[in-house]
This record gives C-alpha cells, sequence and structure tokens, in this order.
C-alpha cells in the first residue's frame, strides 16, 4: 500500500521539480500545458516540492522525531507562503513572497497586462494544506481528523478548478480580475490532498473508505464514479450544444437522462456483485455450520480420547519406579506416584499446598535458577543437592537428589504444567566421598613413597659418584704401573706375556672410560642447567670436525641442514651432539660410503632434531634396552663402547624438558630423534 501512496507523492512534487526546471531553462511546456494558460508561479512549484517531501517523510518516517520536526517547519513554510501572498492580497501591500524566485522572468511573463503572482485561492489552498501537514504530523486522532476535513477544502478547490478548465469556466479556476489559479496547480492539489487523506485513512471519515469491509469496497468503488461521470456529462452536454444548439430544457433532459442511466447501471452491477457476496456468504455460513456441527463430534470424541490418555498417562505415571511430581504453572504441587511416597516413607497428602518455588532448601542449595528456567519453558536438569525430609513432615533420612524438570505446553507455547523426576543419587554419592578418601589416602601415600624415592635417587647418585670417583685411582694405577712393567721388562717376556699384559692395558683403559662416562652421567643429575643461546649449526659441526680428526683415514660424507638455535645449557648440549655424532661415526665403520646427515623437522611438539647414518642400525626388537646404563646392543668386539652413552643422551634432552627416541632397520641404518622445548623460534 506504501508504494501506491509514494507514486501520488511523487506526482505533485514532479510537476514541482519540471515547473522549475521550465522557469530556469525557460522551457514554455514545462511553464504551462499551453501558451494561452496561467504558468504556475515558481514559488507554488517549490512549495509543491517541499509538501511532497514532507508526505514521504510523514508516510514512511513518522516515528523518527528528526522527521516530524521536518515535517512541521515543511508546514510552517508553506502555510507562511500563502498567509503571506493573502495578507498583500488584503492590505494592498505586496511583501513580494511570489516574486522571490526568478523576479526578472516573472516580471516579463504578463498575463492580461499582469506579470505573474500566485492566484489568491492558491494561496489560500496553501494555507490550509500546510495547517492540515502540520496537524498530520502529530498522529492523534482528532488533529488526524481535523486535517482530513483540510484536505477536503483543498481537493474541492482543485476539483472546481480543473472542472472551470474543462467547462471553460474562469470563475471556478479564478477569483475577479486575479490572475487565476494554473491548472498543473489544481492538479497538484488534488493529488497532495488526496495522498494526505491516504495517510491519515485510519482518523474520522476516513476510516470508512479505507476499511476491508463491504462498505469500504463500495464506497472506494462509487467515488470515482461520482465525480467523473457527472463531470464527463457535463461536458458533453457543452460540447454537443456547440456544435448543434439546442434548447436549455432538451440540453439539461439529456444531461439528467445520461447521469440517471449511467448510475442505474452502476447501481445495478454493484447490487450484483453485492448479492453474490451475500450468496457466497450464505453459503459460507451453512457450510460452517455443518463444520461446527462436525467439530462438536470431533471434540467430543477427543474429549474422550484425552479423558483416555489422562488416566493411561497416571496410570503409567503411578507405576513410573522413579519418584514423579507434578506442578500447575504458578509452582503448586498438583500430584505425585507411589515411588515418591515409597522414597520418603509419607504420604503425599503432605504435599498439599507444597510450592516449588518457594521451598527453602532449594534456594539456599543454589539451584533455584533451574527451577526457573523449567518454570520459564525450557527443560532443566539440576546439579546433585542435599534434601531434607522433615521440611515435608517426612522422617525419613536426607538424601540426595537430582531433579530433572520437563515443561509440558499446549500448542500455543502456554505453560501448561511442569513435571519433576527425582532421582536419588544418595548411594552414588556416598560411594564418591568413600573413593574421594581413598584418593586422598592413596595421593598421600604416593607423595610419601616419591619422597623416599627421591633421597634414594639423591644417595644412589652421590653412591655411584663416590665409587666412580674412588675407582679413578686404582684404575690409573693399574695402567700406570702395567705400562712401566711394559717399558722396563718388556723384553724378559714372551709373546703370550707381552699379549697379556696389552689386554690389561686395554682393559683399564675401557674400565677408566667406563668410569668418566659414570661420573658424567651422575654429574648431569645434580649440575643446574645455565641456558643460553645456543647455534646449534655451529656446535653440530664443531664438534663433528674434532670427532673426525680422531678417525685417521676415514672418508666420511657428511651433511648438515640449517638447523635452528635453541636456549639451552651448552655444555649439556654439546655433550648430546657429542655421543649421538661419535656413535653415528663409529657405526658406520663397515658401510662401503659413510653417510652421516644433521637436520630438523616440524611437529606438534615443536622442533624436532635427529642424527641420522646408514651403519650397522640395530634391531628394534630390543628397543627398550637402548636408552638404558650398560646396555649394549652390539659386541664389544664388533663396536667398542661402555653402554652409557645414550644414558647420557636420553638424560640430557629429559633435563631440558624434551625427550630422544630412535628408529632403525638392522643393517640399514639408524636415525636419532630429540627435542629440546627450550628453543625460541624467533632464533631459526
Amino acid at each position: 500500500m506504501k508504494s501506491k501512496h509514494n507514486v501520488l507523492i511523487f506526482i505533485p512534487s514532479l510537476i514541482g521539480a519540471l515547473v522549475l526546471f521550465g522557469w530556469l531553462f525557460d522551457i514554455e511546456i514545462l511553464k504551462r500545458p499551453k501558451d494561452s494558460m496561467v504558468a504556475m508561479n515558481p514559488m507554488s512549484a517549490l512549495s509543491f516540492v517541499f509538501i511532497g517531501l514532507a508526505l514521504y517523510l510523514n508516510l514512511n518516517r513518522s516515528d523518527s522525531n528528526i522527521s516530524r520536526i521536518l515535517i512541521r517547519l515543511i508546514a510552517l513554510f508553506v502555510l507562511l507562503v500563502g498567509l503571506t501572498k493573502l495578507y498583500s492580497i488584503i492590505s494592498g501591500f505586496d511583501l513580494g513572497m511570489d516574486k522571490v524566485l526568478f523576479s526578472d522572468k516573472i516580471a516579463k511573463d504578463i498575463i492580461k497586462g499582469i506579470p505573474n503572482r500566485m492566484a489568491p485561492n492558491t494561496a489560500f489552498d496553501f494555507v490550509v494544506l500546510g495547517s492540515a501537514v502540520f496537524l498530520s504530523s502529530y498522529r492523534k486522532e482528532v488533529l488526524s481528523s481535523i486535517s482530513n476535513y483540510l484536505c477536503i477544502l483543498v481537493l474541492l478547490i482543485g476539483l472546481f478548478s480543473v472542472i472551470g478548465y474543462v467547462y471553460q469556466v474562469q470563475e471556478f479556476y479564478g477569483i475577479l480580475s486575479y490572475i487565476p489559479m494554473a491548472i498543473h496547480t489544481a492538479i497538484s492539489f488534488i493529488f497532495c490532498s488526496f495522498a494526505l487523506l491516504l495517510i491519515n485513512g485510519h482518523s474520522g471519515f476516513m476510516r470508512v473508505f479505507t476499511s476491508k469491509s463491504s462498505g469500504g469496497i463500495l464506497a472506494r468503488v462509487l467515488i470515482p464514479f461520482l465525480i467523473i461521470i457527472p463531470v464527463l456529462f457535463g461536458y458533453l452536454r457543452i460540447y454537443l450544444n456547440r456544435l448543434n444548439p439546442v434548447s436549455l430544457e432538451l440540453g439539461v433532459g439529456f444531461l439528467m437522462t445520461g447521469i440517471i442511466l449511467t448510475f442505474f447501471v452502476l447501481v445495478w452491477f454493484v447490487a450484483t456483485q453485492l448479492e453474490k457476496s451475500d450468496i457466497a456468504r450464505t453459503e459460507a455460513e451453512r457450510k460452517l455450520s455443518e463444520l461446527n456441527h462436525e467439530l462438536e463430534k470431533l471434540v467430543s470424541s477427543k474429549t474422550m480420547d484425552l479423558f483416555k490418555s489422562e488416566n493411561r498417562f497416571r496410570t503409567i505415571l503411578e507405576q513410573f519406579p522413579y519418584p514423579v511430581l507434578t506442578y500447575d504453572p504458578q509452582g503448586v504441587c498438583t500430584g505425585t506416584n507411589y515411588a515418591w511416597e515409597e522414597m520418603w516413607n509419607t504420604r503425599r497428602d503432605v504435599l498439599v499446598d507444597y510450592n516449588i518455588l518457594k521451598d527453602p532448601q532449594i534456594k539456599e542449595a543454589g539451584f533455584f535458577p533451574f527451577v526457573e528456567k523449567a518454570f520459564g519453558g525450557e527443560p532443566a536438569i539440576s546439579e546433585p543437592f542435599p534434601y531434607d525430609p522433615k521440611l515435608i513432615g517426612s522422617s525419613g533420612r536426607n538424601r540426595w537428589l537430582q531433579m530433572v524438570l520437563y515443561p509440558v505446553k499446549n500448542t500455543a507455547g502456554n505453560i501448561l504444567e511442569v513435571i519433576v523426576v527425582h532421582q536419588d543419587i544418595t548411594a552414588s554419592k556416598e560411594a564418591e566421598n568413600e573413593i574421594r578418601l581413598l584418593n586422598n589416602d592413596l595421593e598421600e601415600r604416593v607423595k610419601v613413597r616419591t619422597e623416599q624415592l627421591v633421597l634414594a635417587n639423591k644417595e644412589l647418585e652421590s653412591f655411584s659418584y663416590s665409587i666412580s670417583h674412588d675407582l679413578r685411582a686404582p684404575i690409573r694405577g693399574i695402567s700406570g704401573f702395567t705400562q712401566i712393567l711394559m717399558e722396563d721388562y718388556g723384553v724378559n717376556f714372551d709373546a703370550e706375556g707381552k699379549r697379556i699384559i696389552g689386554k690389561i692395558i686395554e682393559n683399564a683403559k675401557q674400565m677408566g672410560q667406563l668410569v668418566d662416562d659414570l661420573l658424567e652421567f651422575s654429574r648431569l643429575g645434580r649440575t643446574e642447567l645455565a641456558e643460553r643461546e645456543i647455534s646449534m649449526k655451529e656446535l653440530a659441526t664443531t664438534v663433528y670436525k674434532e670427532l673426525i680428526n680422531l678417525e685417521s683415514g676415514r672418508d666420511i660424507r657428511f651433511e648438515i641442514q640449517d638447523i635452528p638455535n635453541v636456549r639451552a645449557d651448552q655444555p649439556a648440549v654439546r655433550q648430546l651432539w657429542v655421543n649421538l655424532i661419535s656413535n653415528a661415526i663409529k657405526y658406520t665403520k663397515k658401510a662401503g660410503s659413510p653417510l652421516i646427515q644433521i637436520g630438523f623437522m616440524e611437529s606438534e611438539e615443536g622442533t624436532v632434531f635427529y642424527v641420522k647414518d646408514n651403519g650397522a642400525g640395530f634391531n628394534m626388537q630390543y628397543y627398550n634396552k637402548l636408552f638404558g646404563v650398560f646396555q649394549r646392543l652390539h659386541s664389544n668386539a664388533d663396536f667398542e663402547g661402555t653402554g652409557v652413552g645414550l644414558a647420557i643422551v636420553k638424560r640430557i634432552a629429559s633435563r631440558h624438558g624434551g625427550d630422544v627416541w630412535a628408529e632403525s632397520k638392522e643393517g640399514e641404518g639408524a636415525t636419532f630423534y630429540f627435542t629440546l622445548p627450550g628453543q625460541d623460534p624467533k632464533l631459526k
């Protein structure tokens, strides 16, 4: 409907804009429809543009305070234009309101010896129309009704002016010797007043014309014919009289006969439509009566079904194994089942007048929001809470409950009742408390055992350090005295004696290395880590060069990626690289083209470094022994070693919060991976 109103509002605004355009560029056809007609005054055109804007805001932005203020300002402007012109006409003192725009061009637009001016009836219409627009902006019933009556006055003046132009009767559109109202001015007034009447269609007499009832439809059908038919026949009477003059009586007779016949046909058509409507209504009432009768039968049948269903529901509720209560929308208990009586060892009569919304235990327990949620229309499950049965007069023991609340609604969404199921979780709650006590006791035991284990580990480390430290002196003595024996008395030994002495020196050296490794392993558990930035690539390369210099005649291909830096303890990380790279060098002795690769990769845990070789490898079946102290997967005859190196690597990684692991196939080499979580990605 608004789109139709916007079209009506747009027409006078468009006419006003075109007239202003015509005055601006001297386009006569835009200023006046014919050369013999009066041109619309520019101030009138501007007023129609503003009125169109006010009507648009009234229709589409009526709830905005800014729009209402703007509407009233426009209405006052139009009212001022009309009043100023009327004052000039009555007093004889020309205020020049209608000469403000295009004054030079207006002075040259002479009509019957008078320059273009605003007509008195135009000024009067602006006063009336401005008042109507002003009153309609308040959106009040009384003021809108007054606005409608003012619009009717503007509409009649506009119609008279148009009829005057059609019948060429100047008295209808002009007053005395003043410049008459322009025809497009009259048309603009008709559209403006008609649009405002539709905007105020909810007020006064316009309610009849805008209603959807038969009367409103009939009014909207007849009104255009009541206006158009007499005007049309009047014009035909004048036109035919000019072609063939006849007596006044005969002309009026033909005129009235034509109007009567036309209205007779119109009334017949309307009556026919009303009769069809009455017949259709009578038939609809008959069918409605039949439907009501069928509906009564259906309601009776459904009522019986509902009664049976309710009885069935009550039977199921009564035999339900869990306690169930029903409440009305106000929270008053309306019933319960046998399971509830059995749980609380009481009769359901104690629940008379009990209101769950006023239960202090539920409020004190902090679970009232769950109850409110259910009575607000949403299902809810409460947290477990203790309940004292003395509040309902029961002699039973305190229990832990959990409530399941479900609102039952009708088709309109209104709550009929709320069903509450009590779940007795006392046994599980008591078991939970026992488990908690056992857990607390277990945690205390674990804490004591952990402290004992830590103390034992410290004592063991201290013992290992002491034993290893004390073993160094005898081992050095054995090695030194054997060397002296060989140097001073070697000439006296045969080949077998020299071989035995060589074995003693070799075993003493191996024992010394084992003691050194044990001391290093023990030291890693006692010393504090001093973290700082370490260039991993530079450190690994340096370690490799130092180790390969000890291997004379070895040609090993060494590849290292641009691995990232880390923050860690440098001596510890250096020892880690030494152990891993020395292992790779040692176990590639028998490889045809030995290759050692150092690199990294990203994972969810962070950066993972690896050392890869193509040496002897190991059997993954014995992987669990790989990082243990004194655990070796190869014989000393094949590859020398103490079995402590990889244990040291694991301890270094663990001390930094990282990990170490390996992958291998026997005869195809091995890859050792490790992580150091202290690494800083920004240092890559």
